[in-house]
């Protein structure tokens, strides 16, 4: 069984992280949103060879990540239903287990989806920094200041003290040869066939306008597949929307619980 810690209780949420991180990232994104709120459980899982799940050397896919991920959720939450937060590619996994579990999965939380592999770089934003702090980089350590000349939006110590507690201890973790495998073979098979996801209960697609890595143009194109989606485009925040723009994330997070306690009635 894949790693993962369990937080509160209630209804499930299945809670998915990026690419080189783990679960603690999420906790980090998301915990404050229960701070004064309860009813909800929260599951936040390590990806196959990602924090202290173990690479599986049978997955070679994005469809064999999925497998692993169903087959957790299954043995978990048996025969429950269940809303699914992803974040990057965690969003990517949250949509796909919308598809394989269409009548577990209450709503969708996508979390700067988008930028995938094969994707048109021009729709891509250069990076910009939009509030500058370069006496931050002073001190900082080599595995830090990559993420602060490229990634950060809003240069303030706050997401770099939530990187180091969460991220960059992930990011040793992560099984460099299963994500060679996975990004050769990203796209799940359904898609390559033509067909497309899409999940009618409640969704919300959150997007950072100054996001360089995964855009924000794919996250828009999304809408048409989730028709109770909700859209926000946040200006001043890149990839790292949950940490650069904290109070407007857990709004839309919370009305999204909102919308989704009404399915659960």
């Amino acid at each position: 069984m894949l790693n993962h810690v369990i937080v509160g209780h209630g209804t499930p949420l299945l809670i998915l992280h990026g690419v080189r991180l783990d679960h603690r990232h999420m906790m980090e994104s998301l915990e404050p949103v229960f701070e004064t709120l309860g009813g909800w459980q929260r599951v936040y899982v390590d990806l196959p060879g990602h924090g202290a799940s173990p690479p599986q050397g049978t997955i070679r896919s994005m469809d064999d990540v999925l497998d692993a991920l169903v087959t957790f959720a299954d043995a978990l939450l048996p025969g429950q239903r269940f809303g699914v937060i992803g974040e990057s590619r965690g969003s990517y996994l949250a949509s796909g287990m919308a598809s394989r579990r269409p009548e577990l999965v209450l709503g969708l939380g996508l979390v700067v989806p988008g930028g995938a592999p094969g994707s048109d770089p021009a729709r891509l934003p250069a990076h910009e920094v939009l509030v500058a702090d370069p006496s931050l980089r002073e001190g900082l350590a080599e595995n830090q200041i990559d993420r602060f000349d490229n990634l950060m939006v809003i240069q303030n110590q706050r997401p770099l003290d939530m990187a180091e507690r969460s991220n960059i201890p992930a990011v040793a973790l992560y099984d460099h040869a299963q994500e060679q495998r996975v990004f050769s073979a990203f796209h799940f098979s359904n898609e390559m066939n033509g067909e497309t996801s899409g999940h009618d209960g409640p969704t919300v697609i959150i997007l950072g306008r100054q996001d360089s890595m995964s855009g924000y143009l794919d996250g828009i194109d999304l809408l048409p597949q989730y028709p109770r989606a909700s859209l926000a485009v946040l200006d001043a925040a890149g990839h790292a929307v949950a940490w650069e723009r904290p109070e407007v994330f857990q709004s839309l997070i919370r009305d999204w619980l909102d919308r989704l306690a009404l399915v659960t009635e």
